[in-house]
């Protein structure tokens, strides 16, 4: 067990020292490598279009646009220039698009248990910023999260998921004080903040186009049973 948490956090710091690198090179030559193409939407025009979706899709309207093999034959041809990036759970009921009111090509989406950014999940968040240009990333997380309620309650995982649920630590710590049926709820919000300010630490490719200001990195909480996202910007 300790073998692979080194072996993690050793892959990790390798990924950062490596995007430094890269990060530095590219201001020597005065240009960004790998520039992906234009992409047509803006922060607040993302943002709106994610906002609405789930408006439709919570009122039970949602009109799921943009889902036959001729949308995706033409993104196959001309490529994709999503909206949004969104960092969420791997839980089944989160479906993105859905709750979005989104179609093919329109979120880039990374799941992994409990909205947890480890190398893979930045990595692909970075590829998602740098090379597709999206001006919006997201980190939800969501109500009745099974990884946050092992982490809140204690719970003894093996194996790398038990690993995985120690980044929740901090979350855990700052939630201590609460009554016991307010500490999940807001462990999971807490953890979708937490980790929206993580990114912006570890990577320096997303730090970068934020502060460009070609960039937003907000978290939210999708309710399961009202289906409402509620955004902390």
């Amino acid at each position: 067990m300790i073998i692979f948490a080194a072996a993690l956090a050793f892959g990790f710091f390798l990924l950062t020292n490596s995007l430094q690198a890269a990060e530095a090179k590219d201001a020597g030559h005065g240009a960004a490598s790998h520039a992906g193409p234009t992409n047509p939407n803006s922060i607040d025009s993302a943002l709106k279009a994610l906002k609405e979706g789930n408006a439709r899709f919570a009122a039970g309207q949602a009109t799921y646009p943009r889902r036959d093999k001729e949308v995706l034959a033409k993104l196959a041809k001309e490529g994709q220039t999503p909206l949004a990036a969104i960092l969420t759970c791997s839980d089944s009921r989160v479906k993105e698009d859905n709750i979005f009111d989104q179609g093919i090509g329109d979120i880039f989406v990374i799941k992994v248990v409990g909205a947890i950014p480890g190398v893979n999940e930045v990595g692909s968040l970075e590829y998602a910023v740098a090379h597709l240009g999206v001006p919006v990333v997201v980190v939800l997380a969501h109500t009745q999260c099974g990884a946050v309620t092992a982490a809140v309650t204690g719970a003894k995982e093996p194996g790398a998921l038990g690993e995985a649920l120690t980044n929740l630590n901090p979350v855990v710590k700052a939630v201590e004080g609460l009554e016991q049926s307010a500490r999940l709820d807001a462990a999971i919000k807490l953890s979708a903040s937490m980790f929206r300010e993580k990114l912006q630490m570890v990577s320096p490719v997303i730090a970068k186009a934020v502060k460009e200001g070609r960039l937003k990195v907000v978290s939210g909480v999708f309710d399961l049973a009202t289906g409402v996202v509620t955004f902390n910007e």
